[in-house]
């Protein structure tokens, strides 16, 4: 090391310093020769790589878009068409007859259990609830969905859940366990909110996680347009495992206090007037603005007997002014006034909080907040705080400072005196809330930025995804305008590359960020290239950051398919039958006679007609090749000579031959007769020459467009699907041996007097 010991002896660096200076030098050295041997490090182009991501965004949505219109098609595909008429015992037909009538006399139930093939395949997903799944769907042996989706399972007692789980093969179970259990609350006839015994179910999420099934933790937050909105839940009941996103006007809290001056009249009534004044005066004011009440807004309490004094306040108030219950009732969300008991799954832009309780009129507090000093207290309280997308105002006579945690072991009530706290001092009051300090790239930047004279955060936000270097807007020091984001390791980054270059930035833009990127190897090697375009950005982005409208629609270009294209296969699953028209080949004449075929001059051509025959086709029974070709020669009986004739030039032929019914099947080379998914109607034909696969998939076409069939229905629908007028001996003969043919290879069974395929 003498090297460095000399540049030391001649600077004035400080001891103190040497190992730092020492050490950057040496990884300066070390990313010079990456930079130097590795041929990705030295061609990487920060803008050229850019345009690779946005490539990557734009290819994602046509694909998702893609996904969707080729769902929409196979789904579209396997519906029955009820253009053309259907046995009236089918599941089509009894369909349509229920609907004729308007299902005078039938029931939903009764409907939907004669049709258990038509109803998937119709509403291949339901919404129900699960009373309505007992109510309107008979649980049979077999399950009857392939899978269930339980949402908010947390609000669902095992007992109801129960009878969904039976009559499907797998389950998907979500819901928050943070959130509101089932609850005897409504099913007391007490009204004493505060004495009240409130038993908290057993949810079957909580069954599900204390069995131990495989679990699957969603970390993103998008509710909440405002970071300040989640802090509370975030750090209070998710130990800051939520991946939330900071707003460009993170610096203000979007969660404000209020306090009212007034009481809680605990011995006779229970209610806050004051409080609840206060309320009603927020709802008109802001119906009362144009841009104020474009912002739907929802009212949450504490207990029921607030929530039925503010709502009573409410309908005077719009006695009053109809004008403003116009505004707060037509919108897409209408202003609504719940308890923390019943607001589980709703949601406003703007909640409006009232906390009910407080000092009494001498100034006493009493520790009893109704359920939130119950078991689950604390469930109650996170439901109720996260409500918002853009803002919560709380209006309460009582502070934080005013509850004694001493008088009371209740999780529900501290956690009632941290949210306080929150909403009064802001994210300071959050014990731990401290960001880390950010990549070194970011503070470097940071710094370089300081110095040009704009202000810039580093690490901005609240939960494990943060911001790199948040630049603050020169005209409003409490509104950022621009997000700058480092190839950082960043553990809430690097997970997927979906996730860190659409997903997250897409919910920046949605939050009203412009967004930038900087490449860790284009500050190295460029820095004042860098600083330029990041400077050139921040200018360009001062003036305030409308929220990103809603996406276009991306047009997909897909050739227009005519309505008979499903009908024919073209979006159908492999294993759709496809219904054809028997086109008989015009076969070229060559001569005449026997003499004429029997010549061995010919049997090139007679080898030519053969193939050309099966060609166009096959499948072909081999007696009926042997009518068609020789009918060419106009040879009506066969002699031996013909016959022999026949046979040497037909053992030459190219074809692939199969052997069904003890009779012989000739295909073209490049047909796989397994995977044969067709049949020919026609009347040139004898019921005796056509193969007997024609008639399996003739029988299989009819259940894949009636569902399911009584016997004889099958038989008959079969006869007409192939063409015969009427339904012989001969014919009748042949579906039943190939209906037995699918019976003994499990490809068709019977269910409650009726043939179904085997799925």
């Amino acid at each position: 090391l003498d090297f460095a010991m000399e540049y030391f002896d001649k600077t004035d660096a400080d001891p103190d310093q040497w190992t730092v200076i020492f050490k950057k030098s040496l990884y300066k050295a070390i990313c010079d020769h990456v930079f130097a041997i590795d041929e990705n490090a030295k061609l990487f182009k920060g803008d050229i790589f850019d345009d690779k991501v946005k490539r990557y965004r734009e290819l994602n949505d046509k694909y998702m878009e893609l996904a969707k219109a080729e769902l929409y098609a196979i789904m579209a595909s396997r519906a029955p068409n009820f253009s053309t008429e259907a046995s009236k015992n089918s599941e089509p037909g009894i369909l349509m007859k229920n609907i004729r009538s308007n299902g005078r006399g039938t029931s939903i139930r009764k409907i939907f259990d004669s049709i258990p093939n038509l109803l998937p395949r119709l509403c291949p997903c339901m919404l129900m609830s699960p009373m309505s799944v007992a109510q309107y769907l008979t649980l049979t042996d077999k399950p009857q969905f392939d899978i269930t989706i339980f949402d908010e399972a947390s609000q669902m007692p095992t007992s109801d859940a129960v009878g969904s789980i039976a009559r499907s093969e797998n389950v998907v179970i979500t819901g928050d366990p943070k959130q509101m259990p089932p609850t005897s609350f409504f099913s007391s006839q007490q009204t004493d909110e505060e004495n009240i015994d409130v038993e908290d179910l057993e949810s079957i999420l909580d069954d599900a996680l204390a069995l131990n099934f495989n679990s699957k933790n969603l970390l993103f937050h998008y509710r909440s347009k405002h970071e300040s909105l989640i802090t509370f839940s975030n750090h209070e009941y998710y130990d800051n495992s939520l991946l939330t996103f900071p707003s460009p006007d993170n610096r203000i809290s979007k969660v404000t206090f209020e306090k009212v001056d007034g009481y809680y009249d605990k011995g006779k009534t229970r209610r806050n007037p004051a409080e609840a004044k206060a309320v009603v005066d927020e709802i008109e004011r802001r119906l009362s603005d144009p841009e104020l009440s474009k912002r739907s807004i929802g009212v949450v309490t504490f207990s029921i007997v607030q929530q039925q004094l503010i709502d009573d306040m409410i309908q005077d108030l719009f006695t009053k002014k109809p004008e403003l219950e116009a505004i707060a009732m037509n919108g897409e969300e209408p202003l609504f006034c719940k308890n923390l008991e019943n607001v589980q799954g709703d949601e406003r832009d703007v909640i409006l909080f009232s906390v009910g309780y407080g000092p009494d009129e001498n100034g006493k507090v009493s520790m009893n907040f109704g359920p939130l000093n119950q078991k689950g207290g604390e469930r109650r309280l996170n439901v109720a705080v996260s409500r918002a997308r853009y803002e919560m105002k709380i209006f309460s006579t009582l502070t934080a400072d005013m509850i004694d945690t001493n008088r009371t072991s209740a999780v529900g009530v501290e956690g009632l005196k941290k949210f306080l706290a929150f909403a009064q001092h802001g994210a300071s009051a959050i014990k731990g809330n401290i960001s880390n300090n950010g990549n070194e790239i970011a503070k470097d930047l940071a710094k370089e930025l300081k110095a040009m004279g704009y202000d810039a955060d580093v690490q901005v936000g609240c939960s494990g995804f943060k911001i790199d270097v948040a630049v603050c807007d020169p005209n409003d020091k409490n509104r950022y305008v621009l997000a700058i984001l480092t190839d950082s390791n960043d553990p809430s980054r690097i997970k997927t590359a979906r996730d860190r270059e659409i997903c997250q930035p897409s919910v920046l833009k949605m939050l009203g960020w412009k967004i930038m990127k900087v490449w860790s190897i284009d500050w190295m090697n460029n820095k004042d290239a860098v600083l330029e375009k990041v400077a050139s950005a921040i200018e360009n982005a001062k003036n305030p950051v409308e929220l990103e409208p809603e996406k276009k629609k991306i047009e997909i270009e897909m050739e227009e398919v005519a309505p008979e294209a499903m009908s024919t296969g073209l979006f159908s699953d492999p294993n759709a039958i496809q219904k054809q028209v028997y086109k008989p080949l015009d076969i070229t004449q060559y001569g005449s006679g026997a003499g004429d075929f029997t010549n061995p001059k010919n049997a090139a051509n007679i080898k030519a007609q053969i193939e050309q025959v099966i060609e166009a086709e096959a499948p072909i029974l081999a007696d009926y090749l042997q009518k068609r070709v020789l009918s060419a020669w106009g040879i009506s009986r066969i002699s031996n000579a013909v016959a022999q004739a026949y046979g040497d030039i037909i053992g030459k032929v190219d074809a692939i031959t199969t052997c069904s019914n003890e009779m012989l099947v000739f295909w073209r080379p490049d047909q796989i007769p397994a995977n044969y998914k067709a049949f020919r109607t026609d009347d040139t034909r004898e019921c005796n020459e056509i193969p007997s696969v024609e008639y399996q998939n003739a029988i299989k076409y009819v259940l894949q467009t009636e569902m399911a069939l009584p016997f004889e229905d099958l038989k008959k629908s079969t006869s007409k699907h192939l063409g015969f007028a009427r339904m012989g001996d001969k014919v009748l003969k042949n579906i039943e041996t190939a209906m037995l043919h699918l019976v003994n290879t499990n490809q068709i069974t019977e269910r409650d007097g009726k043939v179904v395929l085997v799925q």
